[in-house]
């Protein structure tokens, strides 16, 4: 079997060698998760014109914001490259409002304008810098991350938390290490909610949190 460099590229492309690995379209879990999401954007922001997508995998998400904000236009930035592949046939009917951007978002955070989204939805992915960058280069990151949205805009996160021991993510999802970004973002954004839930997927407990800031 391929060695894999933890939370290298390769690992993301041999997990999207096949369609839906985590199952983001098919998991009544994922979806719960993803339309609490949108009920704070609903509630916060309900006529987004500009949205920021940082890990849309196969645009699971990605659908679900694109059917919810009819006159939005979305950036959607994958690493994976057989993950946007993916996202391309599944958004195709939306192609004239998402730019798909397959990239690292640690290369190409850059490359976006500044104060220019009305929201930033960071969904399950966070926590990968854990195991790339130090802690100052982390926070540097994350400042970056919240200069992109607009004055009175939007962040929000969903972050599995202390994920059991046989899955790779296990390492960096420990709780003191989530507790660490909510923190950090605290410092660069306000806080607006954090909620906490526990539900079952494929037979197993998970505990998630999400988060809601306003740029200040």
């Amino acid at each position: 079997m391929k060695s894999l460099q933890p939370w290298a590229l390769d690992y993301f492309e041999d997990k999207f060698a096949k369609p839906d690995p985590w199952k983001y379209f098919a998991s009544p879990y994922e979806r719960t998760k993803y339309q609490r999401q949108l009920d704070i954007i609903k509630d916060r922001s309900p006529n987004p014109q500009k949205i920021l997508e940082i890990g849309c995998a196969e645009g699971a998400m990605t659908l679900l914001l694109a059917e919810s904000f009819k006159g939005s236009k979305i950036t959607a930035i994958e690493i994976s490259s057989n993950a946007v592949r993916r996202a391309q046939e599944n958004l195709e009917q939306f192609e004239d409002r998402i730019e798909l951007v397959n990239a690292d978002i640690t290369e190409y955070l850059t490359k976006l304008k500044e104060n220019y989204f009305d929201v930033t939805i960071w969904s399950e992915s966070i926590y990968y810098l854990g195991a790339r960058l130090s802690q100052a280069a982390i926070y540097d990151h994350l400042s970056k991350t919240v200069s992109k949205v607009k004055a009175g805009g939007l962040l929000v996160t969903a972050n599995t938390i202390d994920l059991p021991e046989g899955i790779p993510e296990s390492a960096v999802t420990l709780r003191p290490l989530i507790d660490c970004y909510y923190v950090m973002l605290s410092s660069l954004a306000s806080p607006i909610s954090r909620s906490t839930y526990v539900e079952e997927k494929l037979n197993r407990m998970y505990e998630y949190q999400i988060w809601a800031f306003e740029k200040r």
